[in-house]
């Protein structure tokens, strides 16, 4: 970049931070943008979420009951 943009795109981003400082501005950037993306992806992937939670608990369950059939069949063994 020239001389000239790269001065002018520095001014714009020190002009964009100082106006993200601000307290108002910080307010209105969580209220409007922030807050109602996670909103929409957590809704978004909620049913996954719990589809996910549902396997685990499944394969976890599984394997405590495959742990238990090996135990006993080690028992009956000796």
């Amino acid at each position: 970049m020239s001389k000239i943009k790269q001065n002018l795109f520095n001014e714009f981003l020190d002009i964009c931070i100082e106006q993200l400082q601000k307290e108002d501005n910080k307010k209105k950037l969580n209220t409007y943008i922030i807050e109602p993306s996670f909103t929409f992806i957590f809704d978004r992937l909620y049913p996954y979420i719990i589809l996910t939670a549902i396997i685990f608990c499944l394969l976890l369950l599984l394997f405590i009951i495959l742990i238990f059939i090996l135990i006993r069949n080690q028992q009956s063994l000796f």
